[in-house]
């Protein structure tokens, strides 16, 4: 099987080139890329791989812009730090969404996934044609009662709940978390951030970096200073530092 790898951080490629090469010793890693750039000129000049390993996050933006530039059949199984990603990815070729960092339990579920699914792929053109859907706009809004309520806090003993709508950020602290809500508190959480981020609704959540995730509508400012980009949130004095590869969606979701 031919595998291509598309992936910013070298030593994830390689540790993800390992770990698809104990699942599957006769594979065939074409090649492991940095950016949306050089995937492109890939493409232009080598056949669809087999199967696409692909970070969504590259050293010169989201990969989603090869798949809006390039026609890409093969079948992707997404490699990510970020959650949020998720339903953009399923709305391609995707066939899983690995979240970072990758254990080899979990690339050998996908592999064995893609595998069962290989056989059945299907021509654009086969595509059976469903009706169109309406969209009854006198409907009221359905709810979604997926998202946790509330996070219960340790503190000395004392077990205390933590209203998920009070929220405003949340930050990766050792192994787990610590929450702030809107009166500045600081709540200590044993579970990791990543959890926590599963549990929260990403309609009103966003990632600003690896290390904390924010309330948008808890948003006063976002402040530029040289080259690095600094949140303020509402009612906090400290600010919190945006990665610049999360910059420009951060942007975006303001402007909603």
């Amino acid at each position: 099987m031919k595998i291509l790898i598309i992936e910013d951080e070298l030593r994830a490629a390689n540790r993800l080139e390992r770990y698809i090469m104990q699942a599957m010793p006769g594979a065939d890693i074409l090649a492991k890329i940095p950016s949306i750039r050089e995937a492109l000129k890939w493409f232009d000049q080598h056949p669809a791989p087999d199967l696409i390993f692909l970070d969504v996050q590259l050293e010169d933006g989201e990969s989603f812009e090869i798949l809006e530039q390039c026609e890409i059949t093969s079948p992707i199984i997404f490699c990510t730090a970020y959650s949020q990603y998720a339903l953009k990815a399923f709305s391609v070729n995707s066939i899983d969404y690995l979240l970072k960092p990758i254990v080899s339990a979990e690339l050998e579920r996908a592999l064995e996934k893609y595998q069962r699914y290989a056989g059945y792929r299907m021509e654009r053109s086969q595509w059976p044609q469903f009706p169109p859907t309406t969209i009854d706009e006198t409907e009221t809004p359905v709810t979604n009662d997926l998202w946790r309520k509330q996070f219960l806090v340790a503190v000395a003993g004392v077990f205390t709940p933590v209203a998920s709508n009070t929220i405003i950020a949340a930050l990766s602290y050792m192994k787990g978390t610590q929450l702030i809500d809107n009166a500045g508190k600081e709540w200590q959480l044993d579970e990791p951030l990543i959890d926590v981020e599963r549990d929260l609704d990403d309609t009103q959540f966003f990632r600003i970096s690896r290390q904390c995730l924010v309330r948008l509508q808890a948003v006063e400012c976002l402040k530029r200073s040289d080259s690095s980009y600094q949140l303020k949130l509402k009612g906090l004095t400290d600010t919190f530092a945006v990665s610049r590869g999360h910059v420009s969606d951060l942007k975006h979701q303001l402007k909603q």
